[in-house]
């Protein structure tokens, strides 16, 4: 997979969070948009939940899952004994996932984005496309910090089905449709 797909990924497939309500950011200050049929914030848990066709937009990002979930750190108890929720910690979209950009799809039944370990994991029928390069697996792991990918299937072994596969086109950079000197 193309090191710009991962960098595009985990600038803002669900990365980026702040508090809540949380609100997906990629690498822009541009206002974020996020509706869904329902939301709930559950204080005690410090967590956010959007159910039923949830949408978030940024500039030309989209995301879009039938459920997405927000938990934010617990915060400790303080001299007067309050205490409250920090900033998000782990964001969990559920329910055909789909991430869209104008340069790539990412789609899969489930992905979570981790703050503490720098990654974002798809799973469920993961299909990444940039351009007309093609990458399908069971599981797709994208490490923001280093921005390495990996996809990974649970099949293994020459010739069984749903292994992890990939198909892609080698001459479809700008430089390819160039005149050559």
């Amino acid at each position: 997979m193309k090191r710009a797909m991962a960098v595009a990924i985990a600038a803002s497939l669900l990365g980026g969070l702040t508090a809540a309500p949380a609100l997906a950011q990629n690498s822009s200050s541009a206002p974020v948009d996020i509706s869904a049929d329902e939301q709930e914030t559950i204080s005690s848990q410090c967590k956010t939940i959007f159910r039923g066709a949830v949408e978030v937009l940024q500039e030309t990002s989209r995301l879009r899952a039938a459920k997405m979930t927000l938990y934010n750190q617990k915060k400790a108890k303080s001299s007067d004994g309050g205490s409250g929720c920090g900033n998000v910690d782990r964001v969990e979209a559920e329910g055909e996932v789909f991430y869209v950009t104008p340069k790539q799809t990412v789609r899969g039944d489930r992905a979570t984005y981790d703050y503490a370990s720098n990654t974002i994991v798809v799973t469920g029928n993961v299909i990444a496309i940039q351009g007309q390069d093609v990458a399908r697996g069971d599981r797709m792991v994208v490490n923001t910090k280093t921005n390495d990918v990996r996809m990974e299937s649970s099949t293994k072994g020459a010739g069984k089905k749903n292994r992890v596969r990939a198909v892609v086109y080698p001459n479809t950079s700008d430089d390819a449709n160039k005149p050559k000197p």
